[in-house]
């Protein structure tokens, strides 16, 4: 059975990361896809995910 993409963190803009739980020969690990109107990148974690994000997305006005 394959585990389905689950929604860890949506932005306020739009942004959103998905964890993906992946396996290759005998082990099993996650990536996380950090996306932005349509642009999308594989990450190897949550914080870098979260810093591709930073980059693409418009910084919020105070």
């Amino acid at each position: 059975m394959t585990c389905k993409p689950e929604l860890v963190h949506a932005s306020p803009n739009g942004g959103t990361i998905h964890k993906y739980p992946l396996s290759g020969g005998k082990s099993s690990f996650q990536r996380f896809l950090g996306c932005y109107l349509g642009t999308c990148k594989f990450c190897n974690d949550f914080d870098e995910a979260t810093d591709y994000l930073k980059k693409l997305e418009p910084l919020e006005s105070n």
